[in-house]
């Protein structure tokens, strides 16, 4: 009698060990894979662009391709993988990867696109498995020979440039689980700057653009796997585009009686708009703007650009250093006013993305 029930509560025992390992790899299954029946882990790193003016993720809208380098802690390269196209546009956007759990530095290279059919980009070296990430910087390709730099001279870039993003997260972990798991977001820099300078005229008369050369010499052409500016070399950014513009406003009709109201007469303002991207901008640096009067070769604007882009840095970003100001503004429209000689109206002060400066007594002419 003893032995039979011995032999029930085994039988017993038995069948709800059974049925706790079947619920436990059943309740696995529902929550991972129910068609495939095992309990495996898919990581998704997802990436963000906030680093600008608006504070705003604008990576659906200006990132068009994106590549990840998993770097092991011995910074041995375990995978890298590139995505582009228009999944990239979705803010649910996410890449699968595919390691072992671990942890692991994560590097990121990203473009957008220029809108000019000819324009040039940084390069970023390619990776092995052989190659650390203290190489995995980008590179700027430059034209002419070294050389003292000038409208005709030295080096140079003269085309757009496409955006380039950076990003870089140390010591991520990717845990040891089963299901969907997310990693990051990794948060991306923009390098790139489009600079805007409009020359206009004070008394009416028409420019064109073979009156001024323009340029910025700098020295910004490489980029570190810390997104740092690393080289020396001094080189010239030059326009990828010049445009005429005009611009009418009214003036009222002096000979307008008094009793009727004033007549609008077309008053007429001419400028040569010079369009140049350029890469990323450093505090530290002294990059200058030069604007060249071909006529007779006369330098008549030469300015410390860094400077003169901080002086509208205004109360609002107070709180930003002046770094993260420049890493997060990405264009620059500067307006110079040039009187009937073709020289810098110094009086006329300069616009900065619409903020009115008055030039220090020290500015270079």
């Amino acid at each position: 009698m003893k032995l039979t029930c011995m032999r029930r509560l085994i039988c017993i025992m038995t069948a709800l060990m059974a049925l706790g390992s079947v619920s436990l790899l059943s309740s696995c299954d529902s929550a991972i894979y129910d068609d495939e029946g095992d309990c495996t882990v898919h990581y998704r790193v997802t990436f963000t662009y906030d680093m600008n003016m608006k504070f705003a993720n604008a990576f659906p809208n200006e990132v068009k391709s994106v590549t990840l380098y998993v770097y092991d802690s011995a910074g041995g390269l375990v995978t890298s993988k590139t995505e582009s196209g228009a999944r990239l546009a979705s803010p649910d956007y996410c890449m699968d990867v595919e390691v072992l759990p671990g942890t692991y530095d994560l590097l990121v290279w990203a473009t957008g696109e220029s809108p000019m059919t000819d324009h040039t980009a940084f390069a970023v070296k390619t990776a092995s498995a052989e190659t650390p990430m203290s190489a995995m910087g980008a590179v700027l390709s430059l034209q002419g020979a070294p050389g003292a730099v000038t409208p005709e001279t030295g080096l140079f870039v003269d085309r757009d440039i496409t955006p380039l993003f950076h990003g870089i997260m140390r010591g991520v972990d990717f845990p040891d689980t089963y299901g969907n798991v997310t990693i990051g977001p990794v948060r991306l820099m923009k390098d790139t700057n489009v600079v805007q300078i409009l020359l206009q005229n004070t008394d009416g008369t028409s420019l064109s653009e073979d009156d001024f050369s323009f340029y910025v010499t700098a020295d910004n052409s490489e980029l570190n796997y810390l997104n740092e500016v690393v080289s020396a070399e001094a080189f010239g950014y030059r326009p990828w585009t010049l445009t005429m513009t005009s611009a009418s406003f009214d003036e009222p009709d002096t000979d307008t009686p008094q009793s009727v109201a004033p007549r609008a007469a077309q008053t007429e303002a001419n400028g040569v708009l010079a369009e140049l991207t350029m890469g990323r901008l450093m505090a530290d640096r002294t990059p200058r703007l030069v604007v060249r009067r071909n006529t007779d070769g006369e330098d008549i604007i030469r300015i410390n650009l860094i400077q003169y882009l901080l002086m509208v840095k205004g109360e609002y970003n107070r709180n930003l250093t002046n770094q993260q100001y420049l890493d997060r503004q990405d264009v620059y429209t500067m307006m110079f006013f040039v009187d009937k000689d073709r020289n810098w109206y110094v009086a006329g002060g300069i616009y900065i993305n619409g903020w009115r400066v008055v030039p220090p007594q020290d500015t270079e002419l």
